[in-house]
């Protein structure tokens, strides 16, 4: 074995104390299936519900396996998987045994089809994960046949989310327990595929082939989770603001509009001023709180679909779709006058305040085609502000 398959499949810089518990989980998994196959007999029709819930999971896999990668790619808290619509059904309505190995051959091709060249996918990882979900479906399986399939999501949901934080906790110790549970975006992504994982069952005993008709909402859903964090990494992580990628190829989408309809189309470019005086005096995390403070009173002066980003440093741009000179200077001075106003509260209570801000306006088409040519004329117009005596808008000319 190369070295490079060495890293990917053998347990090698792992911390103390994962090993043990991927162990146990494995050992776990493994002790279940042996207890409860001697004892299961599978009826004909609950092979079919397994055949038609792989056979729609191995479907739904290969149509969003780019967009599964992505997300892996992306993630940094415990994994969720829209598969689970597909085992839950199985812990549903098939014995436990079936469902557990549905749920292991649904896992396997998924991390066959989506983990190549994700940072962090290790082969004994993926063992665990599959013996997790081993021990989750049996946990599931066992409350749903008392209390029904309500109950039997929030087990599946709990099992499954407190085994995969402990092993998280024990990968990363420095990072606080509860913050591995994921975000409340991403809990309500866990709870709609249980959701669909319900009506995937309902649907099997019934319709059966009406099944695979949940694999494109189950594709969309997925989707639209890899757009929620798509949106994330295009936010400046301080301010929550545009990145300057991202206000870039929004603003040379517009400008392409605007040209196409004849409009008009505002660019301001604010430079906060003082700024380094700011971290010189109070710090840098006071600077931080300071920018994104100017972020929101950005923000609050702007309409919903005018978009706002950090161009670097101190520095911001305003993108004003469909607004011409007398409007976007009006904008610029709102903004100038809230800037003013501010009173940022740091996290050691000092209060900052004396803030100002100078202005570049610029309006295509008159400013230039482009946008470069338009984002030039309000930087020189910044500097004009600058040169004036800061706390001021200056309008390209």
């Amino acid at each position: 074995m190369d070295q490079q398959g060495e890293s990917r499949f053998a347990y090698r810089g792992v911390p103390p104390g994962v090993v043990p518990y991927y162990v146990a989980v494995e050992v776990g998994a493994v002790a279940l299936l042996v207890l409860a196959v001697p004892a299961t007999r599978p009826a004909p029709r609950e092979w079919l519900f397994f055949a038609v819930l792989l056979a729609s999971a191995v479907v739904q896999t290969e149509l969003s396996a780019k967009a599964e990668r992505m997300r892996r790619f992306l993630a940094r808290n415990p994994h969720v998987s829209v598969a689970s619509v597909w085992y839950f059904a199985g812990a549903l309505v098939t014995p436990p045994v079936l469902a557990a190995v549905l749920a292991v051959l649904v896992y396997g091709h998924l991390w066959l089809r989506t983990a190549g060249g994700v940072p962090g996918s290790r082969l004994y990882r993926a063992t665990c994960s599959a013996a997790t979900l081993v021990v989750t479906v049996f946990a599931a399986a066992s409350v749903a046949g008392v209390a029904g399939p309500i109950a039997a999501g929030l087990t599946l949901a709990l099992v499954n989310t407190l085994l995969v934080m402990v092993g998280f906790k024990l990968h990363e110790p420095s990072r606080p327990f509860l913050s591995l549970a994921g975000s409340v975006s991403e809990n309500l992504l866990d709870a709609a595929t249980l959701c669909l994982g319900v009506v995937a069952a309902a649907l099997l005993p019934a319709e059966p082939w009406l099944v695979p008709l949940l694999v494109l909402p189950v594709v969309l859903l997925h989707r639209g989770e890899l757009g929620r964090r798509l949106e994330l990494q295009a936010r400046d992580p301080k301010t929550g603001l545009l990145t300057s990628g991202e206000w870039r190829a929004r603003a040379e989408a517009e400008l392409s509009r605007a040209a196409r309809s004849g409009g008009d189309c505002g660019i301001l470019m604010l430079d906060l001023d003082h700024f380094k005086r700011v971290n010189d005096t109070y710090g840098h995390l006071a600077g931080d709180d300071v920018l994104r403070a100017v972020a929101g009173a950005v923000r609050a002066e702007v309409r919903v679909y005018d978009s706002v980003g950090r161009f670097g440093g101190e520095e911001f741009v305003v993108l004003l779709p469909g607004i011409g000179r007398v409007h976007s200077v009006a904008v610029a001075e709102r903004i100038r006058d809230a800037v003013a106003a501010l009173a940022v509260v740091a996290a050691d209570g000092t209060r900052i305040t004396g803030l100002s801000v100078s202005i570049g306006v610029a309006v295509h088409p008159a400013a230039g085609g482009g946008v470069d040519e338009v984002l030039g004329a309000a930087d020189k117009a910044v500097y004009a502000a600058k040169n004036a005596g800061r706390d001021r808008v200056c309008v390209s000319r």
